[in-house]
């Protein structure tokens, strides 16, 4: 699926460019409409099937970031896999006949009763939707599992305006709690350029969670905790340097 979309102020960055944060609203914008195109987004499953899309991983490299004077063009995919336990779709955005990033996202479908992974046939997903093209990024890696090491930067209690409509905390804003790990100082001189982000476990509304980070030869692990020390997300976030 592609098509074009004008960028908005909403999604820049405090200096007033689109980054990886605006690129994955435009990414998962992009992977909901195309399910939702299929007839098999969670728009109509849940209640349909009593099934769901459950988003698991995340991937995002930016090449560059983008101002608004041209419109970005939006190409998205599912990837053809040996396996059928999860689905991978894919994004590059291009800006002026430039690439400026480009994405992978992972998924699963969960039975929402029983609480475990269901198979696309479950829900007559069309067995023709992935092509074969797969998108030029390295792999998913692993992260950890754990916060040994980590170091808490800050503690949120999650809100109603954070959750969605599985009422649990909706996936993109753990970027934003994440990017926060670092301040505007940082971001002043360092260019958030690529973020692995794996979802672990739920949170919820009320809940109180530590944000915590270290450091690592390739980047940071920044992670979102729960009270009682488990992760509910880990990601490995990696920057260059901003020219002057």
């Amino acid at each position: 699926m592609e098509y074009n979309y004008m960028p908005q102020l909403r999604e820049a960055d405090e200096n007033g460019y689109i980054g990886i944060r605006g690129y994955l609203n435009f990414f998962q914008d992009a992977a909901t409409r195309h399910m939702h195109d299929f007839g098999k987004g969670n728009d109509t499953i849940p209640e349909q099937y009593g099934i769901c899309w459950m988003y698991t991983k995340y991937r995002m490299h930016l090449i560059e970031e983008i101002g608004f004077d041209y419109p970005v063009t939006i190409n998205t995919w599912i990837e053809k896999m040996k396996t059928t336990a999860v689905t991978h779709q894919a994004i590059e955005i291009t800006c002026n006949g430039k690439t400026a990033a480009t994405g992978r996202l992972e998924s699963c479908l969960v039975d929402m009763k029983a609480g475990h992974l269901t198979k696309p046939s479950c829900i007559d997903f069309p067995e023709d939707a992935a092509v074969d093209r797969q998108v030029q990024l390295e792999p998913f890696i692993k992260l950890p599992k754990n916060a040994d090491g980590t170091d808490e930067v800050y503690k949120y209690v999650i809100r109603y305006t954070d959750t969605d409509k599985n009422r649990h905390m909706t996936n993109l804003r753990y970027v934003n709690l994440l990017m926060d790990a670092f301040d505007g100082a940082f971001y002043d001189g360092n260019i958030l350029s690529d973020i692995e982000l794996h979802y672990i476990t739920q949170c919820f509304e009320g809940e109180e969670i530590s944000i915590r980070k270290k450091s690592r030869d390739d980047g940071y692990i920044v992670m979102c905790v729960h009270g009682d020390g488990s992760v509910a997300a880990a990601a490995l976030m990696k920057f260059i340097q901003r020219k002057k």
